[in-house]
Protein backbone atom coordinates (compact mmCIF):
# COMPACT_ATOMS: atom_id res chain seq x y z
CA UNK A 1 0.00 0.00 0.00
CA UNK A 2 2.81 2.39 0.93
CA UNK A 3 4.59 1.56 -2.31
CA UNK A 4 1.42 2.37 -4.28
CA UNK A 5 1.07 5.73 -2.53
CA UNK A 6 4.70 6.59 -3.31
CA UNK A 7 4.12 5.73 -6.99
CA UNK A 8 1.00 7.91 -7.11
CA UNK A 9 2.83 10.85 -5.50
CA UNK A 10 5.72 10.54 -7.97
CA UNK A 11 3.29 10.39 -10.90
CA UNK A 12 1.57 13.50 -9.57
CA UNK A 13 4.88 15.34 -9.54
CA UNK A 14 5.82 14.18 -13.01
CA UNK A 15 2.40 14.86 -14.53
CA UNK A 16 0.80 17.78 -12.65
CA UNK A 17 -2.86 18.49 -13.26
CA UNK A 18 -3.47 20.74 -16.22
CA UNK A 19 -5.33 24.01 -15.78
CA UNK A 20 -8.32 22.36 -17.45
CA UNK A 21 -8.30 19.56 -14.85
CA UNK A 22 -8.06 22.07 -12.01
CA UNK A 23 -10.79 24.32 -13.32
CA UNK A 24 -13.57 25.44 -11.03
CA UNK A 25 -16.87 23.75 -11.86
CA UNK A 26 -19.67 26.19 -12.62
CA UNK A 27 -23.27 25.69 -11.50
CA UNK A 28 -26.14 27.57 -13.12
CA UNK A 29 -28.58 28.97 -10.56
CA UNK A 30 -31.43 31.46 -10.48
CA UNK A 31 -29.84 34.75 -9.34
CA UNK A 32 -32.63 36.79 -7.73
CA UNK A 33 -30.77 39.48 -5.80
CA UNK A 34 -27.41 39.76 -7.49
CA UNK A 35 -25.05 42.68 -7.40
CA UNK A 36 -23.24 44.72 -10.04
CA UNK A 37 -19.61 45.62 -10.65
CA UNK A 38 -19.17 48.69 -12.81
CA UNK A 39 -16.41 51.15 -13.39
CA UNK A 40 -13.69 52.49 -15.61
CA UNK A 41 -10.25 51.32 -16.69
CA UNK A 42 -7.69 54.05 -17.32
CA UNK A 43 -4.04 54.41 -18.23
CA UNK A 44 -1.58 56.47 -16.21
CA UNK A 45 -0.29 58.06 -19.43
CA UNK A 46 -0.97 58.06 -23.15
CA UNK A 47 1.03 55.47 -25.10
CA UNK A 48 1.63 55.83 -28.86
CA UNK A 49 -0.25 53.29 -30.95
CA UNK A 50 2.13 51.28 -33.18
CA UNK A 51 1.89 51.34 -36.96
CA UNK A 52 2.18 47.78 -38.25
CA UNK A 53 4.21 47.28 -41.44
CA UNK A 54 2.60 44.96 -43.98
CA UNK A 55 4.98 42.88 -46.06
CA UNK A 56 3.21 40.76 -48.65
CA UNK A 57 5.14 37.69 -49.73
CA UNK A 58 5.41 37.25 -53.52
CA UNK A 59 3.15 34.57 -54.96
CA UNK A 60 3.84 32.35 -58.00
CA UNK A 61 1.08 34.27 -59.80
CA UNK A 62 1.85 38.05 -59.88
CA UNK A 63 -1.90 38.78 -60.03
CA UNK A 64 -2.35 37.11 -56.63
CA UNK A 65 0.45 39.22 -55.19
CA UNK A 66 -1.14 42.42 -56.46
CA UNK A 67 -4.57 41.40 -55.15
CA UNK A 68 -3.10 40.77 -51.71
CA UNK A 69 -1.32 44.13 -51.72
CA UNK A 70 -4.54 45.86 -52.74
CA UNK A 71 -6.53 44.05 -50.04
CA UNK A 72 -4.06 44.48 -47.18
CA UNK A 73 -2.35 47.79 -47.96
CA UNK A 74 1.19 48.69 -46.91
CA UNK A 75 0.57 49.39 -43.21
CA UNK A 76 -2.20 49.64 -40.61
CA UNK A 77 -2.71 51.10 -37.17
CA UNK A 78 -2.44 48.43 -34.49
CA UNK A 79 -5.41 49.90 -32.56
CA UNK A 80 -3.69 48.53 -29.48
CA UNK A 81 -3.66 51.76 -27.50
CA UNK A 82 -7.02 53.46 -27.95
CA UNK A 83 -7.88 56.09 -25.34
CA UNK A 84 -10.74 58.41 -24.51
CA UNK A 85 -9.89 62.07 -23.78
CA UNK A 86 -9.57 61.25 -20.05
CA UNK A 87 -7.33 58.20 -20.74
CA UNK A 88 -10.05 55.57 -20.55
CA UNK A 89 -8.70 52.36 -22.14
CA UNK A 90 -10.70 50.60 -24.85
CA UNK A 91 -10.67 46.80 -25.28
CA UNK A 92 -9.56 45.79 -21.80
CA UNK A 93 -10.97 42.48 -20.58
CA UNK A 94 -12.60 42.44 -17.14
CA UNK A 95 -12.71 38.85 -15.88
CA UNK A 96 -14.35 37.69 -12.64
CA UNK A 97 -12.28 34.63 -11.78
CA UNK A 98 -13.24 31.31 -10.17
CA UNK A 99 -16.98 31.95 -10.13
CA UNK A 100 -18.61 28.79 -8.77
CA UNK A 101 -22.24 29.58 -9.51
CA UNK A 102 -24.44 32.18 -11.15
CA UNK A 103 -26.69 32.81 -14.11
CA UNK A 104 -26.38 30.92 -17.38
CA UNK A 105 -24.07 32.32 -20.05
CA UNK A 106 -25.75 33.64 -23.19
CA UNK A 107 -26.21 31.21 -26.07
CA UNK A 108 -24.40 33.43 -28.53
CA UNK A 109 -21.79 32.49 -31.11
CA UNK A 110 -18.72 34.68 -31.65
CA UNK A 111 -17.99 35.78 -35.22
CA UNK A 112 -14.28 36.28 -35.97
CA UNK A 113 -14.01 37.94 -39.37
CA UNK A 114 -10.88 38.25 -41.52
CA UNK A 115 -11.61 41.62 -43.13
CA UNK A 116 -9.10 43.90 -44.87
CA UNK A 117 -6.34 41.73 -43.39
CA UNK A 118 -7.45 42.51 -39.85
CA UNK A 119 -9.45 40.43 -37.35
CA UNK A 120 -12.81 41.80 -36.26
CA UNK A 121 -13.32 42.09 -33.34
CA UNK A 122 -9.86 42.69 -31.90
CA UNK A 123 -11.10 41.52 -28.48
CA UNK A 124 -14.07 39.22 -27.97
CA UNK A 125 -15.83 36.92 -25.50
CA UNK A 126 -16.93 33.36 -26.28
CA UNK A 127 -18.94 30.96 -24.15
CA UNK A 128 -18.72 27.21 -23.67
CA UNK A 129 -21.59 25.40 -25.44
CA UNK A 130 -21.59 28.14 -28.09
CA UNK A 131 -19.42 28.33 -31.21
CA UNK A 132 -16.68 30.25 -32.96
CA UNK A 133 -17.72 31.37 -36.43
CA UNK A 134 -14.56 32.00 -38.44
CA UNK A 135 -15.17 33.97 -41.64
CA UNK A 136 -13.02 35.19 -44.51
CA UNK A 137 -14.46 38.37 -46.02
CA UNK A 138 -11.35 38.95 -48.16
CA UNK A 139 -10.72 37.69 -51.72
CA UNK A 140 -7.37 36.21 -50.60
CA UNK A 141 -6.19 33.22 -48.59
CA UNK A 142 -6.24 33.46 -44.78
CA UNK A 143 -5.26 30.85 -42.20
CA UNK A 144 -6.89 31.45 -38.81
CA UNK A 145 -5.21 29.81 -35.84
CA UNK A 146 -6.74 29.92 -32.35
CA UNK A 147 -4.43 29.02 -29.47
CA UNK A 148 -4.82 29.11 -25.70
CA UNK A 149 -2.19 31.30 -24.02
CA UNK A 150 -0.35 29.43 -21.27
CA UNK A 151 2.16 30.45 -18.62
CA UNK A 152 5.67 31.26 -19.74
CA UNK A 153 4.52 32.68 -23.05
CA UNK A 154 3.55 29.27 -24.41
CA UNK A 155 0.60 28.73 -26.74
CA UNK A 156 -1.46 25.57 -27.29
CA UNK A 157 -3.29 25.35 -30.60
CA UNK A 158 -7.06 24.89 -30.32
CA UNK A 159 -8.05 25.24 -33.99
CA UNK A 160 -6.00 25.84 -37.14
CA UNK A 161 -8.28 26.63 -40.08
CA UNK A 162 -7.51 27.34 -43.73
CA UNK A 163 -9.91 29.78 -45.41
CA UNK A 164 -8.90 30.07 -49.07
CA UNK A 165 -12.21 31.44 -50.38
CA UNK A 166 -14.00 34.78 -50.01
CA UNK A 167 -17.04 34.63 -47.70
CA UNK A 168 -16.06 31.16 -46.48
CA UNK A 169 -17.30 30.45 -42.94
CA UNK A 170 -16.26 27.65 -40.59
CA UNK A 171 -18.09 26.94 -37.33
CA UNK A 172 -16.32 25.27 -34.40
CA UNK A 173 -17.53 24.59 -30.82
CA UNK A 174 -16.07 26.49 -27.85
CA UNK A 175 -14.56 23.79 -25.63
CA UNK A 176 -11.44 25.33 -24.09
CA UNK A 177 -11.69 28.12 -21.52
CA UNK A 178 -9.26 30.95 -20.85
CA UNK A 179 -7.45 33.56 -22.92
CA UNK A 180 -7.15 32.62 -26.58
CA UNK A 181 -4.86 34.27 -29.11
CA UNK A 182 -6.02 34.45 -32.72
CA UNK A 183 -3.46 34.77 -35.50
CA UNK A 184 -3.14 34.31 -39.25
CA UNK A 185 -0.20 32.14 -40.23
CA UNK A 186 -0.20 33.76 -43.69
CA UNK A 187 -0.06 37.35 -42.35
CA UNK A 188 2.02 37.88 -39.22
CA UNK A 189 0.65 41.32 -38.36
CA UNK A 190 -2.88 39.98 -37.82
CA UNK A 191 -3.92 39.18 -34.24
CA UNK A 192 -6.94 39.15 -31.95
CA UNK A 193 -7.85 37.90 -28.48
CA UNK A 194 -10.82 35.99 -27.14
CA UNK A 195 -11.68 35.12 -23.56
CA UNK A 196 -13.60 31.82 -23.52
CA UNK A 197 -15.71 31.40 -20.39
CA UNK A 198 -18.11 29.00 -18.67
CA UNK A 199 -19.91 31.90 -16.99
CA UNK A 200 -21.21 35.28 -18.19
CA UNK A 201 -19.23 37.45 -15.77
CA UNK A 202 -16.75 38.87 -18.26
CA UNK A 203 -16.79 42.28 -19.94
CA UNK A 204 -14.85 44.36 -22.47
CA UNK A 205 -14.33 48.06 -21.87
CA UNK A 206 -15.99 50.43 -24.33
CA UNK A 207 -14.59 53.49 -26.13
CA UNK A 208 -14.49 55.38 -22.82
CA UNK A 209 -12.93 52.56 -20.81
CA UNK A 210 -16.18 51.76 -19.03
CA UNK A 211 -17.69 48.37 -18.21
CA UNK A 212 -20.53 46.79 -16.25
CA UNK A 213 -21.05 43.22 -15.01
CA UNK A 214 -24.50 42.47 -13.60
CA UNK A 215 -26.29 39.77 -11.59
CA UNK A 216 -23.32 38.43 -9.65
CA UNK A 217 -24.25 36.37 -6.58
CA UNK A 218 -23.17 38.24 -3.41
CA UNK A 219 -19.66 37.47 -2.22
CA UNK A 220 -15.98 38.33 -2.56
CA UNK A 221 -14.35 37.88 -5.95
CA UNK A 222 -10.98 38.22 -7.60
CA UNK A 223 -11.29 40.35 -10.72
CA UNK A 224 -8.56 40.45 -13.36
CA UNK A 225 -8.11 43.39 -15.72
CA UNK A 226 -6.26 42.33 -18.88
CA UNK A 227 -5.05 44.27 -21.90
CA UNK A 228 -2.59 43.21 -24.59
CA UNK A 229 -0.45 46.33 -24.13
CA UNK A 230 -0.48 46.64 -20.31
CA UNK A 231 0.49 44.49 -17.34
CA UNK A 232 -2.47 42.81 -15.62
CA UNK A 233 -4.15 44.36 -12.60
CA UNK A 234 -5.96 42.10 -10.10
CA UNK A 235 -8.40 43.38 -7.47
CA UNK A 236 -10.38 41.76 -4.66
CA UNK A 237 -13.94 43.06 -4.95
CA UNK A 238 -16.93 42.46 -2.69
CA UNK A 239 -20.37 42.27 -4.27
CA UNK A 240 -23.38 42.94 -2.06
CA UNK A 241 -26.94 41.73 -2.68
CA UNK A 242 -28.78 44.23 -4.85
CA UNK A 243 -25.87 46.65 -4.66
CA UNK A 244 -23.42 48.23 -7.09
CA UNK A 245 -19.68 48.24 -6.50
CA UNK A 246 -17.87 51.05 -8.31
CA UNK A 247 -14.29 50.35 -9.41
CA UNK A 248 -11.57 52.44 -11.00
CA UNK A 249 -8.44 50.70 -12.24
CA UNK A 250 -5.33 52.34 -13.67
CA UNK A 251 -2.84 50.55 -15.88
CA UNK A 252 0.65 51.85 -15.10
CA UNK A 253 3.01 49.34 -16.75
CA UNK A 254 3.07 48.54 -20.44
CA UNK A 255 4.06 45.23 -22.04
CA UNK A 256 5.12 44.30 -25.55
CA UNK A 257 3.00 41.63 -27.24
CA UNK A 258 5.01 38.86 -28.88
CA UNK A 259 3.67 39.50 -32.38
CA UNK A 260 5.42 42.90 -32.51
CA UNK A 261 8.84 41.25 -32.34
CA UNK A 262 8.04 39.31 -35.51
CA UNK A 263 7.40 42.63 -37.25
CA UNK A 264 10.70 44.11 -36.10
CA UNK A 265 8.99 46.57 -33.71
Amino acid sequence: MKRLMVILIVLGLLFPLSSEARRVKYKVINVTNGGTIKGIVKASRKVPDPVLPIRVKPKPDPKETELEKKTCGSSQQALMYVFSPDLGVKNALVIVENVKEGKAPPKKDLLIDNRKCRFHPLVGIAYVRSSFEIKNSDPIFHNTSLGKLLRGGRRRTVYNLALPFKDQLIKKPVRVTGLINVKCDAHNWMRAYVYASRHPYVAITDDNGRFEIRDLPPGKYKVRFWHEGFQDVVKEIEVKAGGTTEVQVTFTKTRKPAFLAGLGL
